[in-house]
């Protein structure tokens, strides 16, 4: 275990046992059949989907008959998905909870059901630490690698994600951080138990038992540093669903992403993953795509196809891996026949430091730069990309690509302008997605994208502006253009803003 004596910080690691436990991508004990969960069930917790009040009545008085302490634990906000609790006796076992739900959804009392399970990040899951103290500052993370791989000064001049959001579901974002600054929105959440807060941070405790305390903690702070990095003028939604281990389960994931839907997302970065396909969270990112919202997956750092992780997998979700500096699939990344892109995420670790040239450099809690590397980080890169795209079609969906045909226009777009990579990578060919995206490829096809403050979408920033968004003052929908900082209200901050641009 490695402590330091700052609560946002992880030290440079020189031992070679240190090395081991952070650059060491180990996979997972045992080989689980494709589709059989290895992440740990919760006790007691069953999901359902029940279309209305009687159908639920009858599925809870089926369950009261077979198992106790059967009741409503939760509801996601405006859908009949419940979180339900049961308890079972000495000789009872979840497949019989399995049972009696398959004869619910046979009887068409309940439309799906299943059991509740946990999800994480891929660098939780393998004990993945970020490494600071290498004397980073600002300059190495706005110069890294994928600046380049990329594209972005190209990019740029062609779109910066001016009046898109993308929510981050992850551990929370230090909005204090100054690579954040001003792109993060107070209209955050947190389905964190006990901890109302968005921000990143951690509770003290060694939750999982791993040895490490809060090791996931600065996760979502790098990730959306890395989303800003490719999306500067996009604004960010913190949507804190991670603890402090990288951990939640399926049903707090599904609440994360309709949380999002109804914010005005346009785009939803999920670096995270479960390796059981649940029900509950494929309902929610079908429900995205069906509404025009893009849902971004990391492929997992388990360097297998088997176990799946979702919703990478998801046929909704765009599923990314992760490739170095010179364009091979990264060491640890999963792989899988279902992945749609690969994207920057490797990092060139050694000793406990590592090759600023080729390494993955994002923000930390505390005003800090680190360098990590996993899926989750080529995720960001695609959620950024995405959030280009959408930027530079702000009237969709409309008539000429109506909502459910916004997912599948951007994910053609960015497989389709990015670099075949699979002649470097001939062992994973098919299995890494269609291209390593190139986001100077992406914008390259579409229109210049407004600039942020431009309401009225006719290229400039300037009167009729003003006066769209006095007219909007007051509370906005998610997602109203007038809306410059996403936190659910046209009014002071947002005009400021607009002045600011001018």
């Amino acid at each position: 275990m490695f402590t330091d004596p700052t609560p946002f910080r992880r030290p440079i690691l020189c031992s070679l046992a240190c090395a081991a436990a952070c650059l060491a991508i180990p996979l997972a004990a045992g080989v689980a059949h494709a589709g059989d969960p290895t992440d740990p069930l919760v006790p007691g917790e069953l999901m359902l989907r029940a279309e209305n009040p009687k159908l639920l009545a009858s599925a809870l008085a089926t369950l009261s008959a077979s198992f106790s302490d059967v009741g409503v634990l939760s509801q996601i906000e405006g859908r009949p998905i419940y979180l339900v609790s049961y308890g079972l006796t000495p000789k009872q076992t979840p497949d019989d909870v399995d049972l009696v739900i398959d004869a619910l959804v046979l009887s068409s009392t309940i439309t799906w059901g299943e059991l509740n399970y946990e999800g994480q990040t891929g660098e939780g899951r393998t004990d993945s630490l970020w490494l600071s103290g290498l004397g980073l500052g600002h300059a190495h993370y706005d110069g890294q690698y994928a600046r380049d791989l990329l594209g972005l000064d190209a990019a740029h001049k062609r779109s910066r994600g001016a009046g898109t959001i993308v929510a981050v579901i992850d551990t929370g974002i230090d909005s204090t951080h100054p690579a954040l600054s001003g792109r993060v929105s107070s209209a955050g959440v947190s389905f964190v138990a006990g901890s109302p807060s968005f921000l990143d941070i951690g509770d003290g405790v060694d939750n999982d038992g791993d040895g490490l305390v809060d090791e996931q903690v600065g996760h979502g702070t790098f990730v959306a540093g890395l989303i800003s990095l490719v999306a500067p003028d996009a604004m960010l939604l913190p949507v804190r669903v991670l603890d402090s281990e990288g951990r939640a389960d399926n049903f707090e994931l599904a609440r994360a992403v309709a949380w999002s839907i109804d914010r005005g997302a346009h785009v939803i970065n999920m670096s995270l993953g479960e390796d059981y396909e649940s029900l509950t969270l494929e309902d929610l990112v079908l429900e995205a795509a069906s509404r025009g919202i893009v849902v971004v997956g990391a492929a997992g750092n388990r360097a297998t196809d088997d176990p799946r992780e979702y919703p990478a997998c998801n046929d909704r979700a765009l599923g990314v891996t992760a490739t170095g500096w010179n364009d091979l699939r990264a060491p640890f990344s999963n792989f899988d026949v279902r992945m749609d892109l690969a994207a920057p995420g490797g990092s060139v670790l050694f000793g406990g430091g590592a090759d600023l040239a080729r390494s993955i450099v994002g923000p930390v809690p505390g005003g800090e730069y680190a360098v990590w590397e996993g899926t989750s980080l080529s995720a960001a890169f695609v959620s950024g990309t995405a959030a280009l795209v959408r930027a530079q079609h702000p009237t969709w969906p409309n008539a000429s690509v109506p909502a459910g045909l916004v997912f599948d226009t951007v994910r053609a777009t960015l497989g389709q302008t990015g670099v075949d990579i699979d002649a470097l990578n001939p062992g994973f060919a098919g299995e890494l997605g269609q291209s390593r995206i190139s986001a100077s490829g992406a914008v390259a096809v579409g229109p210049i994208a407004p600039p942020r403050g431009d309401i009225n979408l006719d290229g400039f920033v300037a009167a009729p502006d003003l006066a769209a968004l006095l007219s909007a003052w007051g509370p906005a929908a998610g997602g109203a253009r007038a809306d410059l900082d996403a936190d659910g209200a046209v009014d002071a901050r947002d005009l400021t803003i607009l002045l600011s641009v001018w």
